[in-house]
């Protein structure tokens, strides 16, 4: 194939994003294209009548290429399912497996090894045939065998989509083990961290002092459960499960592990993956019944990360939004409940070194071998590259610049999060939610739930490691020392069945039953520090967090709440990071030490609004600003320690230093000691020159929504546009970088009689460039508006039929 279009598509596939082979199967042209309704009626996605050896089932899509999907039977729905996901998203799901299983060189090249090599060393496949083998006998087991065999009729049929033609691959049996590799692609990229490594790197090489700077807490007062004692937790003590401990701390293992961060930093979660959730009681809202609200954070790709999907049975009724892949409704509702997910910025990886002898390492006072495998990645106009895939008691074990260590997450284990989200798609009230949440493994999500009769939860559910070291309950913010027995999680067995038996029980995790008015936005799920979920380098800041309940606090003391006013919060564009950092920009101080032009800049800040609009001057002044002012306070001491910005402390540390804080001092002169004043300043006219040389006016003209196709050809990109929002605000979007990230799936959910449920997702649900349906919803959702998400069904005849013996 072209080596070029190989290489362009390497660098998609290894970009850091939860939905890194998220493409869809959008066509790289070799002609004109068609206009989008000529394209759609000339050029069917398959067959109106199939074959199902399930039994029937119908198809109906709607204005925007939803499909409506019902069957007799739960099989033959599913069937339809995999065939629909396939003929839209074919490539999507193809590639996303082969990311996740370490084969995306197979047939994109060399410039995927290291990808490869990853996925490999962490052996997500043996996880995914773990899983598969612990849920195959339960009920959601005949629905992903039928799923699959949805797909591979599709696939069979001969429609391909041209990129197979592209990059000379062919779509291999798709398998239910398939299905829960992609979910375990998910699971890793929202709950997978090798932030302790970084931490100790930077420790080491910057000295005692940057622990200020990666705080165990950061000092707001906006957890989710703003206070703790309203937890409906059970009392809960370590002990009881772990034996006769104490909430104790184990010393880190000094070191410095700046290679292998390095190595992980591209499979790391991505710090701009978050999400908004909130649940309101009918006390506060017109109707009298429940207020839903959901948007979560990850990367803006075409096609979309999300597929929409609505599936009726006699036995369930439920719409919402899928992962291409997974044949069930991750976030949506059914007719008396529904539910939205965030993601907990706990602590849920540990790493672990050890003493190595004899080629293997020592533990439990013995040498053992490595657990090892030797495999091939096949290399696509390549030589191929042998690995040896290694295990220890913990997990997987990676190496690098010397340094190895296992790793350990929840996530290689079995897991059942498959069977919980067929559990919540047939979940008819709170209760069913609940129930569903309590075989919920990873990744752990904040959980916000309502239904019909009135009943509202919230539930981070997940499997919490209780780390023991020497009898006592430690924290998870170090690294372990593996040969001694630290850190140890009690019940757990990587790749095989875990007990569980050492993490926190379900009833004992934080959670509240019928709140009020509860919102979460990835920062701290309560102020209780004997209960250790996680840390200020796995939350995020509390700025979206404190926003969300300031607007729905008002807006609950005014009462009468409606769907508009959840979409209202949905769109606010106030930035509280900025009410906090811009006054450090426009301080006397500051501004006396100012260039001219840097002056007339800071002046556009007074009295601004602190909205970050496409149109406004002063969002543009402050967000560039903000740039240079974190920059100018860290590079000199992170340059001399060879750490990149990437190791920088969020900006909530940086707004919470003292205004003399060691950091601000400029390394580089040694006749003064600069204060917050002096690197504001400085911060403002290096802002100066940058907006002068980029020619910006406003802020759209820097924060701009530009998603690419993998073969970056123009006419397959959706259009770039300026965009209103930040990565700090409500209504959420980082532009101007490489991997752009957003609010991926905006939903309300409304009780009330009049049923004014709505969602929009960024793009379109079809993968084919001349569809009308490839970026229809796009404008909807940069503007902030919505379509309806109710169980109604288009009327007239199905789209597609599926027959066959039952």
């Amino acid at each position: 194939m072209n080596t070029t279009t190989r290489a362009v598509v390497a660098v998609v596939c290894t970009a850091a994003l939860v939905a890194t082979a998220i493409l869809g199967g959008s066509y790289l042209g070799l002609a004109a294209p068609l206009s989008g309704d000529v394209y759609d009626s000339v050029t069917p996605r398959g067959a109106t009548q199939v074959d199902s050896p399930y039994g029937p089932a119908s198809v109906w899509y709607d204005e925007q290429g939803v499909p409506h999907i019902e069957a007799e039977n739960e099989r033959a729905l599913y069937f339809a399912v995999g065939y629909v996901q396939a003929r839209d998203r074919l490539f999507q799901m193809d590639l996303q497996r082969r990311l996740v299983g370490g084969r995306l060189s197979e047939v994109v090249g060399n410039q995927t090894v290291e990808s490869d090599r990853f996925y490999r060393s962490l052996d997500f496949e043996a996880a995914a045939e773990a899983s598969w083998n612990s849920v195959r006998d339960t009920e959601v087991g005949p629905a992903i065998e039928a799923y699959s065999d949805g797909v591979n009729h599709y696939a069979d049929a001969g429609a391909l989509p041209p990129e197979y033609a592209l990059l000379d691959a062919e779509f291999e049996t798709w398998t239910p083990t398939d299905t829960l590799l992609v979910g375990k692609l998910i699971s890793w990229r929202l709950s997978g961290s090798f932030a302790d490594l970084r931490r100790s790197t930077a420790v080491s090489r910057l000295g005692p002092n940057a622990s200020e700077l990666y705080p165990a807490q950061l000092g707001h007062d906006v957890p989710i459960v703003r206070n703790s004692e309203n937890s409906d937790a059970a009392s809960f003590s370590p002990e009881s499960v772990v034996g006769e401990a104490e909430n104790g701390t184990t010393e880190s293992v000094a070191g410095d592990f700046e290679a292998l961060a390095s190595w992980t930093d591209a499979y790391d979660k991505d710090p701009a993956f978050g999400s908004n959730n909130w649940v309101v009681s009918g006390e506060h809202t017109a109707s009298g019944k429940p207020l839903l609200a959901n948007d979560p954070h990850l990367s803006l790709t075409a096609p979309p990360v999300w597929y929409e999907m609505h599936l009726s049975t006699t036995e369930m009724d439920v719409r919402g939004a899928a992962f291409p892949g997974i044949p069930m409704v991750v976030i949506g509702r059914t007719a008396d409940a529904a539910w939205g997910v965030t993601n907990v910025g706990g602590d849920f990886t540990d790493i672990y070194t050890y003493e190595r002898r004899d080629g293997g390492y020592v533990y439990d006072g013995e040498v053992r071998a490595f657990e090892t495998e030797a495999q091939t990645i096949e290399v696509a106009d390549g030589e191929d590259v042998q690995i040896t895939v290694r295990k220890s008691v913990h997990g997987a074990v990676i190496d690098r610049g010397g340094k190895t260590v296992g790793v350990a997450w929840p996530g290689f284990s079995a897991t059942n999060e498959s069977l919980g989200v067929y559990r919540l798609n047939h979940a008819e009230s709170v209760a069913d939610v609940r129930n569903a949440l309590r075989i919920w493994d990873v990744p752990a999500q904040n959980f916000v739930a309502a239904d019909r009769a009135g009943n509202t939860l919230y539930y981070p559910a997940g499997r919490y490691p209780l780390r023991v070291t020497d009898g006592e309950v430690v924290r998870g913010d170090t690294i372990f020392n593996g040969s001694q027995g630290e850190g140890e999680w009690l019940g757990y067995d990587p790749y095989g069945e875990s007990s569980w038996d050492g993490f926190a029980p379900f009833e004992s995790i934080p959670h509240v039953n019928d709140p009020s008015v509860l919102a979460t936005a990835n920062q701290r799920t309560i102020d209780d520090p004997d209960f250790y979920m996680g840390t200020s380098m796995t939350y995020a800041d509390p700025y979206r967090g404190e926003r969300i309940y300031d607007m729905l606090d008002e807006a609950a003391a005014e009462g009468g709440m409606t769907t508009e006013d959840m979409m209202r919060v949905q769109r606010d564009v106030r930035s509280v990071a900025a009410v906090g950092l811009s006054p450090y920009a426009v301080d006397d101080a500051a501004v006396r030490k100012m260039s001219p032009e840097a002056q007339s800049l800071a002046s556009d800040l007074d009295g601004w609004d602190n909205r970050m609009r496409a149109e406004s001057r002063a969002a543009l002044v402050y967000r560039i600003w903000v740039d240079e002012f974190r920059n100018a306070t860290f590079a000199d001491e992170f340059d001399a320690a060879g750490l990149d910005e990437s190791y920088y402390p969020g900006l909530y540390v940086l707004q919470t230093l003292d205004a003399d804080a060691t950091w601000y001092d400029d390394g580089t002169t040694r006749e003064t000691a600069e204060n917050r004043a002096d690197i504001a300043a400085l911060a403002m006219n290096r802002t100066a020159e940058r907006i002068d040389r980029e020619g910006w006016e406003t802020y759209g003209d820097f924060n701009r929504l530009d998603i690419d196709h993998a073969f970056d050809r123009n006419f397959l990109n959706y259009p770039e546009r300026p965009m209103d929002g930040s990565r700090y605000t409500v209504f959420n979007f980082r532009g101007s970088q490489s991997t752009q990230a957003g609010s991926s799936w905006r939903m309300v959910v409304d009780f009330s009689e009049e049923d004014k449920s709505v969602g929009v997702i960024p793009g379109g649900q079809r993968g084919v460039f001349w569809s009308d349906r490839y970026h229809d919803q796009l404008d909807e959702w940069a503007a902030g508006e919505y379509k309806p998400l109710t169980l109604d069904r288009p009327t007239g005849k199905p789209d597609i039929v599926f027959g066959g013996a039952q």
